[in-house]
C-alpha cells in the first residue's frame, strides 16, 4: 500500500546545519557530557573526516547496559556507521531511508562535504504526515515478525560486547577460562 504524500519538502527544509562533533578520541564521559549541555542525543565524530555517529542509545547499549566505565571508552570504539543522503532529496526520501536503515538520522552531504544532520523529529516538525510511513512501516514489520513461525535471530547468546581484556578493544567478547576476549585475541589464543 503506497501512502499519498503531498508535499514534496527538501531535507534543506528541516536539516540543521550547525551540528556538535567530536573527535573519536573523545571518551564517552565527554561525549555525554556535551549532549546533556547541548540537549541533544547525537554526536558526530569527524577526525579529518566524518567517520560516524554516537547517539544516547549506542551510549546505553554499548557502555552503560554492559557496565563499563564510560571514561575508560572513546567516541571511535562506540560509535555507529552513518546512513547519509545527498542534501538535494526530499523529506520523503529521507523518511523512506530512515526506514530502509531502522535508523532516526541521516547525515546530510552536499556532494562530498558533511552539512548538517537530519533526525526524525525534524522531518515531523516540517511535514508532519510523513510520520504516516513510519506508523505504516511500523504495522507492517510487526506483523511480519508475527507471521514468520521460522523466525531466529542470528545473536548467539555465548556472545557479548564490551572490552576485551587481552587487547582492550571494544566489541564481540567470548569468556574463555574466566577472561573476556574478542573474537581476534580468541583466534590468537588458540594457534
Amino acid at each position: 500500500m503506497e501512502l499519498e504524500i503531498e508535499n514534496d519538502f527538501s531535507i534543506k527544509d528541516a536539516v540543521t546545519y550547525e551540528v556538535i562533533t567530536a573527535g573519536s578520541d573523545t571518551v564517552i564521559t565527554d561525549i555525554a557530557d556535551i549532549m546533556t549541555k547541548n540537549d541533544i542525543s547525537s554526536v558526530v565524530i569527524e577526525d579529518e573526516k566524518v567517520e560516524g555517529i554516537v547517539t544516547t542509545n549506542s551510549i546505553i547499549s554499548k557502555v552503560v547496559s554492559k557496565n563499563i566505565s564510560p571514561q575508560d571508552i572513546t567516541a571511535g570504539m562506540v560509535m555507529d556507521k552513518y546512513v547519509g543522503i545527498n542534501s538535494d532529496a526530499t523529506l520523503y526520501e529521507a523518511s523512506s531511508l530512515m526506514i530502509k536503515n531502522k535508523c532516526k538520522v541521516l547525515l546530510v552531504f552536499e556532494e562530498d562535504e558533511f552539512k548538517g544532520i537530519l533526525t526524525l523529529t525534524d522531518i515531523v516538525r516540517v511535514s508532519p504526515e510523513l510520520i504516516e510511513i513510519f506508523v505504516e512501516q511500523k504495522a507492517i514489520d510487526d506483523q511480519n515478525y508475527q507471521d514468520d513461525a521460522n523466525y531466529k535471530t542470528n545473536y548467539d547468546e555465548n556472545l557479548d560486547e564490551g572490552i576485551c581484556e587481552s587487547c582492550g578493544v571494544y566489541g564481540q567478547l567470548e569468556e574463555i577460562n574466566g577472561q573476556y576476549l574478542c573474537l581476534e585475541c580468541l583466534d590468537d589464543s588458540n594457534d
